[in-house]
């Protein structure tokens, strides 16, 4: 991941938990603006990386973070 696609996923997991913020806050409409501000944001990142490598990434990232099963 280059610097700017780091800066870019940066600004797309604060954009995430300010949307988290605002639900919780039952602001919905404001949440409803962030959210597509989101999608713009991670489409641009999508585009930037390509889109098998960031798929790939976000999986990645998935699984990096998933609870543990019993079999592990």
């Amino acid at each position: 991941m280059t610097e700017p696609q780091r800066k870019k996923f940066s600004k797309i997991l604060d954009v995430n938990w300010e949307i988290k913020e605002l639900h919780e806050s039952g602001k919905w409409a404001n949440a409803l603006e962030k959210s597509k501000e989101l999608n713009a944001l991670k489409k641009d990142l999508r585009d930037d990386m390509g889109h098998e490598e960031y798929d790939l990434f976000i999986e990645n990232g998935r699984k990096m973070f998933a609870p543990k099963t019993s079999e592990e």
